[in-house]
């Protein structure tokens, strides 16, 4: 069973990550046109990308990751850290879909620096998750500013 999520939860995790880099990208390359076909293609692309891809593959992967959490028993400070991070790529994930939105109202190209800004973001927290999660490294510090019941399991009904 764990091994069978741990699968569920690599492979969400790697579809959305490559949608949230993909998204920016194909929202700066073809987000105004003068062509009616190539706008409406592009609104197509967009939306399926981010409703039918980008947005099952986060769910699967929070919902994968959420339930081995709890059963594998992973309270360390690393886990809290990268939690941090996903909750970073849930916020991108979001501005990317209200960007989407905006797209299909009014036909406006967003400013480039706000795409650039939200591309090295996701992959600032694309990197940090990889890091936190094959590194696991040892956060003493972090571990200093939890209260001790954030660092432990709670005991269940007596």
């Amino acid at each position: 069973m764990t091994v069978l999520l741990k699968a569920i939860h690599i492979g969400g995790l790697a579809c959305w990550c490559a949608a949230l880099i993909a998204l920016p990208l194909l929202i700066r390359a073809y987000g105004t046109t003068d062509n009616p076909r190539l706008y409406t293609r592009f609104r197509w692309v967009t939306h399926m990308g981010y409703i039918a891809f980008a947005t099952p593959a986060a769910i699967l992967t929070i919902t994968a990751g959420t339930v081995l959490i709890f059963t594998e028993q992973v309270f360390d400070a690393w886990m809290l850290a990268k939690l941090a991070f996903v909750a970073g790529m849930v916020l991108l994930h979001v501005w990317f879909g209200h960007i989407i939105r905006l797209s299909g109202e009014a036909p406006s190209r967003p400013p480039m620096t706000l795409l650039l800004l939200g591309l090295i973001g996701a992959l600032v927290c694309i990197m940090a998750v990889l890091v936190l999660v094959l590194g696991k490294p040892p956060l003493e510090m972090l571990e200093q500013f939890l209260p001790a019941f954030a660092l432990q399991p709670r005991q269940g009904p007596s």
